[in-house]
């Protein structure tokens, strides 16, 4: 693993509960201290080439700034090893294209983190049928992520900000269920820290989205996801904040209720290793998390503007 921060635990939680060793940690700050409060057998080092070269490893897990992520997939590239990259893939199309190049001449097996995709409650909703895709909404709100090293998430040009950062979960999955997108259209609010943003999309198949992200909830207040298709059939909802977190509404009155289990984390982990085992192509590889950011800094260039923006505009 190349990191020891708060998604770099997320992750060491997950492979403690997979048929996956941990055993090396590469960080600037406290691989020691990270190793030793999990329980890792691991050897720790200061730095990710010094691992790569010395370690014994099947692959490497990315978890660290955006900023970085460009300098670490360089060096597992020249080193051969597999990469699993947290999202975003990069915080320009620019290094992001430069990713995807590096991987594919490597011919590594790659994928980026966009865990939407693995939530068993978001996964369901997007195989029901609702009928005609009408409206989608999805909700990520929660408090400035205080968790980052340095407050790195503070400045934008290494976050990103709230659209690049947290949006950019939504953005992926949206555009995932229901197609690409033809248009964005951006209001944000922002200090130094706290950012809120709403993004409003308008799909090639006429259908519309809306994507609000928050960095501004109260430190009280968990990070709560929502969700919500409707069409001409059915309606879905989704709210990380109930007790029995999804429910169906269908045309013969039925409503379904369910409770899910099995960490999304653990999931998304689960797809990528038995693609290094199997050599098939990950669900989210660099073009697929390229799409992903596409979306997310046209949502910014909108709110910059204060216009819409069709994403084609956002050339690498």
């Amino acid at each position: 693993m190349s990191g020891a921060g708060f998604m770099a635990r997320t992750h060491a939680e997950a492979y403690a509960e997979m048929d996956v060793d941990v055993v090396v940690v590469a960080s600037p700050s406290g691989p020691e201290e990270f190793v030793e409060e999990l329980g890792f057998d691991a050897e720790t080092f200061t730095d990710t080439a010094t691992m790569c070269e010395e370690g014994d490893i099947d692959y490497l897990d990315v978890c660290t700034p955006t900023h970085t992520h460009l300098e670490q997939v360089r060096t597992a590239a020249d080193a051969g090893v597999d990469v699993f990259l947290e999202k975003p893939i990069a915080g320009s199309l620019e290094e992001a294209a430069e990713i995807a190049d590096l991987v594919d001449d490597a011919d590594l097996t790659f994928m980026v983190g966009h865990v939407v995709r693995f939530s068993p409650s978001y996964a369901k909703a997007k195989d029901l049928d609702v009928g005609t895709e009408g409206v989608a909404r999805a909700r990520r709100l929660s408090p400035f992520p205080d968790w980052g090293s340095a407050d790195w998430f503070a400045d934008r040009e290494k976050s990103g900000g709230v659209f690049v950062d947290l949006a950019i979960h939504d953005l992926d999955y949206l555009r995932w269920c229901w197609g690409e997108v033809e248009r964005v259209f951006a209001r944000r609010q922002r200090d130094s820290k706290s950012e809120h943003g709403f993004v409003t999309l308008r799909f090639e198949s006429g259908a519309v989205g809306y994507v609000e992200a928050s960095w501004a909830q109260p430190e009280s207040r968990p990070l709560t996801m929502e969700l919500e298709f409707a069409g001409d059939d059915g309606l879905v909802e989704y709210s990380s904040a109930d007790e029995s977190p999804y429910r169906e509404w269908i045309d013969d009155g039925t409503v379904v209720e369910s409770p899910f289990a099995k960490d999304a984390y653990r999931r998304q982990l689960e797809h990528f290793v038995s693609c290094v085992d199997s050599g098939d192509d990950p669900t989210v590889g660099a073009e697929e998390a390229i799409e992903a950011l596409r979306l997310a800094l046209a949502a910014e260039r909108s709110a910059e503007r204060g216009q819409p923006v069709s994403p084609a505009e956002v050339a690498r």
